[in-house]
């Protein structure tokens, strides 16, 4: 699926629905599998890339030639999901009945495990995507304010590992975030708590 134009992007970032931290919203997942079909649009932290490899008992190398496409934008390489040929996402899967499935479900993204909710910032700012059919139906729900943290945390860490790497210390995108992969590995093999996805489910969902 080809990228947003920048009138597109206005458009849709005018009608994400603003949730305050702590208030009600409405949800319900229609398991319909189309925010895992909108294309490589899934950026990935360290600690997101380690779990999923984890998972699926793989190295980290291997999870990435086979499921990550990385980006350098000017000096700093991202990590973004890869899509198949219709942009959906390598690991949704549909069952006879039509119900859509994630296979690496405990060990999901971090971004797939808040949607709706939409992270902005560091502060954060929270959002609803407006394009999930399920928003605004189901049981009120409130924000989890565990796991959002988790996440927050996770996404500094990962940008000042990276920082330090790149900036600091000189080293060239790819290899810092080579670099970065392998001490985030390292932790998870100490038992990281960020590693344990029994704790990340403790934290909440949407």
């Amino acid at each position: 699926m080809d990228a947003p134009g920048i009138d597109e992007l206005e458009e849709y970032t005018r009608r994400l629905i603003p949730v305050k931290p702590g208030g009600a919203f409405r949800f319900r997942c229609t398991r319909c599998g189309r925010c895992c079909s909108g294309g490589p649009n899934v950026s990935l932290t360290v600690f997101d890339a380690v779990r999923m490899a984890r998972f699926l008992r793989i190295s980290w190398r291997g999870f990435l030639r086979g499921y990550v496409k990385v980006i350098i934008a000017d000096i700093m390489p991202h990590m973004l999901l890869r899509g198949d040929e219709r942009g959906r996402c390598l690991f949704l899967a549909e069952r006879h009945d039509g119900v859509k499935l994630c296979v690496i479900y405990p060990a999901r993204p971090m971004r797939c495990r808040l949607y709706p909710l939409l992270v902005e910032g560091l502060r954060p700012s929270l959002y609803l995507d407006p394009r999930s059919p399920g928003v605004g139906s189901g049981p009120e729900r409130r924000p989890p304010s565990r796991l959002i943290e988790q996440y927050v945390w996770e996404r500094r860490e990962h940008y000042r590992r990276l920082h330090r790497l790149v900036v600091e210390e000189g080293m060239e995108p790819l290899e810092a975030l080579y670099r970065a992969l392998d001490e985030a590995w390292e932790e998870a093999e100490r038992g990281a708590r960020w590693a344990d996805l029994d704790y990340l489910a403790s934290l909440g969902s949407v």
